[in-house]
């Protein structure tokens, strides 16, 4: 699966829980604490004003492969 800026952040959660790490590491919630996961990457990129958006989805989709 190609996660993109379009990707229900719950199903990237569900699918690849490893992706957790990488949220939090560009100032995303820590899902896993009890902050919802709800709605796109990419509208979670833009509440949290992730400031490089580019760079979390190549990491999401690196973390990704790797669990296939």
């Amino acid at each position: 699966m190609q996660i993109t800026r379009d990707s229900n952040i719950e199903e990237v959660i569900s699918s690849y829980p490893e992706t957790v790490e990488v949220f939090i590491r560009y100032g995303m919630p820590c899902f896993v604490c009890g902050e919802p996961a709800w709605g796109t990457v990419g509208e979670n990129m833009e509440r949290h004003k992730v400031t490089d958006p580019e760079g979390l989805l190549e990491e999401l989709n690196r973390m990704a492969e790797r669990e296939i």
